[in-house]
C-alpha cells in the first residue's frame, strides 16, 4: 500500500483508491492531500495558503477541546453569532483562543477603540439620549425633594429609577461588547421599568454595599479602628468593584454578585484587569472632575447639561473598556458568564 508522511511526522498508508482526496491524520487531525499520481512519485505538499488554513484548523479544534482555567472547556466561541463563518473569522477565534500572547496583544491593541466608542455612528445618538435622561433626573430630583418629606421620598425612587435605568444600559454595552458587537446598543423601554431600572439599581446598590461596606463599617463599629486596615478594605473593594460589575452585567441575576467566581476572574487575567482598572478609574475620577468644572459654568442649564454629557461619555467608555476585557479574554473568563 502506498504510504504519505504527515507533518506530525507519523507514517500513515493508504489504499490507492483514496489517491487524490484529502484526509485526515490520526494521530494530529490535519487535513493531508493524497498524491494523484503514482503511488512511487515523491506526495504532492499542499499549497502554502492551503497548509495555513490546515493549521487553522488544527489551532482551532486543539482550542475547542483544551479546558479552560478552572473549569470546563470553553461552549462559545469569540465569533459573533451573527457573522458567517469564513476564515478571517476563524482566523481570529484561533489567534483568541489558541495564542494567549496573540490574544493579549490583540487586547492591548483594542483598548484605544473605547475612546472612540462613544463618538462614532450609534453611539452618539445614543449618547445625546443619555445626557436627556440623566438631566432630566438631575432637575426631577431637584424639583421634587423640596416638597417636604413626600418631595424626599418621590426624589429617591426617581433618583433609583434614573440611576438604574443608566446603569442598565452601561450593563448592555458591556454585555453586548462582550459577545463582539462593534456598534452601541439602543437604550431599553421603560415598559417594563422593573427590569430595566430597578433591577439593575438593585444590583449596583448590592455591589456597592459589597465593595466598601467593610471599610465603613470597621471604621464606624470599632473602637481605635486602624487607619491603613480601614483603607486597606476600601482599596480592595475598590479594585474588586468593575470586575464584580462585569459579572453581573454577563449573568443578569443575582448570581452575578457570587464573589468567588469574580474573585478568581481576578485572577486568571490579574495583569490586564490590573490595567482595565486603571483606565476604569479613570474613567471615573475624569467624569467626576470634568462634570465639576462643567457645573460651574455661568449658565446653569448648558452647564448640567456638559456636566451629564462628561459623566455619559467615560461612563460608556468605562463599560466599553469592561466588555473588551471579556471578549479579547474569553479563553480565561468564559466559565464568568
Amino acid at each position: 500500500m502506498p504510504r504519505i508522511r504527515c507533518e506530525c511526522k507519523r507514517l500513515l498508508s493508504y489504499r490507492p483508491e483514496l489517491a487524490g482526496k484529502v484526509v485526515k491524520c490520526p494521530g494530529c487531525s490535519a487535513k493531508i492531500r493524497l498524491p494523484d499520481a503514482e503511488p512511487a512519485a515523491p506526495p504532492a505538499r499542499a499549497a502554502p495558503q492551503e497548509q495555513g488554513e490546515l493549521r487553522l484548523e488544527r489551532d482551532i479544534q486543539a482550542a475547542s477541546s483544551a479546558p479552560a482555567l478552572g473549569g470546563p472547556a470553553p461552549s462559545r466561541s469569540t465569533i459573533p453569532p451573527d457573522e458567517p463563518p469564513t476564515w478571517a473569522t476563524a482566523r481570529r477565534s484561533a489567534t483568541a483562543t489558541s495564542d494567549p500572547a496573540a490574544a493579549a496583544q490583540d487586547f492591548w491593541g483594542a483598548l484605544p477603540d473605547a475612546f472612540g466608542f462613544p463618538l462614532r455612528g450609534e453611539g452618539f445618538v445614543e449618547l445625546i439620549v443619555g445626557v436627556i435622561v440623566l438631566t432630566a433626573v438631575h432637575y426631577f430630583v431637584l424639583i421634587v425633594e423640596r416638597f417636604s418629606f413626600t418631595g424626599l421620598i418621590l426624589a429617591f425612587i426617581g433618583g433609583a429609577v434614573g440611576i438604574g435605568y443608566f446603569a442598565g444600559y452601561l450593563m448592555t454595552i458591556i454585555e453586548r461588547t462582550a459577545r463582539g458587537e462593534k456598534d452601541a446598543p439602543g437604550w431599553p423601554d421603560l415598559d417594563d421599568w422593573q427590569e430595566n431600572a430597578l433591577k439593575p439599581f438593585a444590583f449596583m446598590l448590592v455591589l456597592g454595599l459589597f465593595c466598601i461596606g467593610p471599610s465603613i463599617a470597621y471604621r464606624y463599629y470599632v473602637n481605635e479602628p486602624n487607619e491603613l486596615l480601614a483603607l486597606a478594605l476600601l482599596a480592595a473593594g475598590l479594585f474588586y468593584m468593575p470586575m464584580g460589575v462585569l459579572s453581573v452585567a454577563l449573568v443578569n441575576d443575582y448570581a452575578g454578585l457570587d464573589p468567588v467566581p469574580v474573585i478568581r476572574a481576578i485572577r486568571s487575567v490579574l495583569g490586564r484587569y490590573s490595567i482595565v482598572w486603571l483606565l476604569v478609574m479613570f474613567c471615573y475620577v475624569a467624569q467626576r472632575v470634568g462634570g465639576e468644572l462643567a457645573a460651574e459654568l455661568p449658565i446653569p442649564i448648558l452647564g448640567t447639561v456638559l456636566q451629564q454629557a462628561v459623566i455619559c461619555y467615560f461612563m460608556f467608555v468605562a463599560a466599553r473598556i469592561l466588555g473588551l476585557l471579556y471578549l479579547k479574554s474569553r479563553r480565561e473568563l468564559d466559565w464568568l458568564g
